[in-house]
């Protein structure tokens, strides 16, 4: 099988952005990236790399929606490497 790279839009409680980054990063993200969406408001982009397997986008984004200090988390885009 093959690996797939994965990226999160992940909008974080702006108080636990430090946080959630080293969380994010001891679950396996390659990459992540602020980005200013206005107002004072900055959202992650993670980019994960994963085998490819059935499920493992979602299981992953469970894992992800289970750290504390994450609003929302959603699929950016899809890649197979």
């Amino acid at each position: 099988m093959g690996k797939v790279a994965v990226v999160y839009k992940i909008n974080p409680n702006l108080e636990k952005l430090e946080e959630v980054k080293e969380k994010l990063i001891l679950t396996g993200a390659k990459e992540i990236k602020e980005e200013d969406v206005g107002f004072g408001i900055i959202s992650l982009k993670a980019v994960f790399v994963l085998e490819d397997k059935p499920n493992c986008v979602e299981e992953l984004e469970k894992k992800i929606e289970k750290i504390e200090g994450i609003n929302s988390v959603q699929v950016e885009g899809t890649s197979l490497i």
